[in-house]
């Protein structure tokens, strides 16, 4: 017992939340108190997440069994004899072949098991959700989602330094048995193991210190269908205009200064991430995007659809900022013409201002491209707020979550 607190002297325990973790004095590995506001807005999202994904689930199967029951209907009916033409029963065999082979096609889009079995054979439980920590440090954000988050399946956290993989075991093994069954840390490359891992985690979470335009391409890749990729962004200098051309290499966006700069820092930010995701016939839906503190936290869920990705440029938009006064205009990049029963895409017209201001005859700056579609999902954020009021005692940071949610919700 005597060497054990020998050894413990060297460390002091952090508690934060229902988690604890051991800390060198010496402090070798990276720990930011201040990012309990980030880590407490991500549990609250995470548990709308676990509660959501059961409910689509649950509609899911209810749409599946109903459109095989009435297949079997239709098939019932033809071996009555109801048709007795045998053009008829070949009509009907398509009919019904097409129904099954849509129900298939629609489980095999959501449902992240697969097997040969049509799926409308099976009864598929829901799977608990996987979670990757790809930047995990000392793995106290990880720790959390595993005590608080009930429902979530296994957590892996991911560095690419060997002090603060070493750190998270540590502090794996001093949570608990129940955390060492639900938490595992690795030695990895980020990018390299979401490369290599694909569509395999229902939530993937990148909080690094800085840009997290290096590790988007392959977190779009590593999400499953439907799950939710939540993502920091800390260089606001760069997002916010300061330095326009280290924006455009690293978020393929040139930004203007304005009175609405976090804002743009965010639909930057979101245009990235659906630039990414577009290479792989993904796109993403915002669920909640959020300023706090230094920086800028977007939670989005991503999906896979070749003819969705067309409406892409349909939320992307130029900005024009006046140079001599707040004014400022959108210019977005595509448009739709109805036609027949189809729609054409066709480019945005423009432009949509003059050579000077009308309202001071100065000059426009040119931004973006950036995200003009909504940033958040209301029905999302109404419901991650009632939850954190819910349980108010459980949220460290809860008067500066709740305010923030509170606040995007009133936005119109």
């Amino acid at each position: 017992m005597g060497e054990v607190e020998e050894k413990l002297k060297d460390y002091e325990i952090k508690r934060e939340g229902e988690a604890e973790i051991l800390m060198l004095k010496s402090n070798a590995v990276f720990f930011n108190p201040v990012q309990v506001h980030n880590r407490d807005m991500s549990i609250a999202v995470l548990r709308t997440f676990v509660a959501k994904h059961k409910e689509e689930h649950e509609a899911l199967m209810k749409k599946r069994n109903k459109s095989h029951k009435k297949a079997k209907q239709n098939e019932t009916s033809v071996q009555n004899g109801e048709d007795a033409s045998t053009s008829q029963h070949d009509e009907i065999d398509v009919v019904r072949e097409k129904e099954l082979n849509q129900v298939v096609d629609e489980m095999d889009d959501l449902s992240k098991e697969a097997t040969k079995t049509p799926s409308w054979k099976v009864t598929r439980e829901l799977k608990p959700p996987l979670v990757l920590e790809a930047l995990a440090a000392s793995g106290l954000r990880s720790l959390r989602y595993a005590h608080e988050v009930n429902g979530l399946g296994k957590v892996v956290a991911l560095d690419n330094d060997k002090a603060s993989v070493e750190a998270c075991k540590r502090n794996i093994k001093f949570n608990g048995a129940s955390t060492i069954s639900k938490v595992e840390a690795h030695l990895a490359d980020a990018r390299v193991y979401m490369l290599t891992h694909p569509k395999e985690f229902d939530v993937v979470d990148l909080d690094p210190y800085g840009s997290p335009s290096i590790f988007l391409d392959s977190a779009v890749q590593a999400v499953a269908d439907g799950g939710l990729l939540m993502c920091t962004a800390t260089d606001m200098a760069v997002l916010c205009g300061t330095n326009g051309e280290v924006c455009y290499s690293k978020y393929g966006s040139y930004p203007v200064k304005g009175k609405y700069c976090h804002e743009m820092a965010l639909r930057i930010l979101l245009a990235s991430i659906e630039s990414h995701a577009n290479r792989y016939k993904r796109y993403i839906v915002p669920v909640l995007s959020v300023f706090m503190d230094f920086y800028v936290r977007v939670f989005v869920r991503v999906f896979t659809s070749a003819s969705e990705i067309k409406n892409t440029p349909l939320k992307l938009s130029y900005v024009y900022q006046c140079v001599g006064c707040d004014s400022f205009h959108l210019q977005c990049l595509g448009r739709t013409i109805p036609k027949n029963n189809s729609v054409k895409y066709a480019p945005g017209i423009g432009p949509v201002v003059p050579q000077e201001c009308s309202d001071c005859g100065k000059k426009f700056n040119v931004g973006g491209p950036v995200w003009s579609a909504p940033i958040h999902d209301e029905d999302w954020v109404v419901s991650t707020l009632t939850d954190v009021k819910s349980m108010k005692d459980r949220y460290p940071a809860y008067d500066k979550i709740t305010s923030v949610l509170t606040t995007v919700s009133e936005s119109p």
